[in-house]
């Protein structure tokens, strides 16, 4: 497959990389700083803004699927007044539009939105106090994104940290979901692992896939 990759020089963007490659897919990362990619077999790196419409549409031309894992700013800057996500996936929706792609799998997160409704008290407590604005932001642009008439797939991980690929990580449809216990985590690299399954399946077209660590998932 020819993957678009956008949000490629941030954590989970640099496994979905070096994973789409080992799984034999082309990968063109688009990207503002392509100085901090090195082009290599399976990877070609297009360098570009989100807002300018021109090159984000040629490079997203004759590609499969789309992958977008960006995300707030870590620290401070990313709890409080976040609109990254309003004020991007509006572009990447339009410009794929315009370049005739419509298969999008979009990193979303455990939490935003209605599926807080699952997650244990002291995790419902934590989004909506430590990362409201950034779920809000995340929230918001999902509810537009539902009208442009892409082929979506929202992955959706319980607390990111930097462990190793878990392939015994549990990823579930959100409406087989019952209840999340505690506060789990679950590792880019295995996030990495399930933006590509989405990406390689048409069958989770219109899915949330929730992605946990084993045994802490009931339906």
């Amino acid at each position: 497959m020819r993957l678009v990759l956008i949000g490629a020089t941030g954590g989970t963007g640099l496994h979905v990389i070096d994973q789409a490659i080992d799984r034999g897919h082309h990968v063109v990362a688009y990207c503002r700083r392509p100085d901090a990619l090195k082009p290599r077999p399976g990877l070609t790196v297009a360098g570009g803004h989100l807002d300018d419409r021109d090159a984000l549409v040629s490079a997203l031309s004759s590609a499969d699927a789309v992958l977008c894992t960006i995300g707030p700013k870590a620290g401070l800057a990313g709890m409080f007044g976040v609109t990254v996500m309003q004020d991007n996936v509006p572009l990447i929706s339009a410009a794929m539009r315009d370049a005739g792609v419509s298969r999008l799998v979009l990193l979303s997160a455990y939490g935003v939105g209605d599926t807080a409704r699952t997650a244990s008290p002291l995790a419902r407590f934590a989004y909506k106090t430590m990362v409201a604005s950034a779920y809000r932001d995340k929230e918001i642009s999902e509810t537009a994104l539902a009208a442009a008439g892409l082929d979506v797939t929202r992955v959706l991980p319980v607390i990111l940290d930097d462990g190793p690929l878990n392939p015994h990580a549990t990823v579930r449809p959100m409406s087989t979901v019952r209840k999340v216990s505690g506060l789990p985590k679950v590792s880019r690299a295995t996030v990495a692992a399930a933006i590509l399954d989405a990406a390689e399946s048409g069958a989770t077209t219109g899915e949330r896939l929730l992605v946990s660590a084993p045994g802490t998932i009931s339906g």
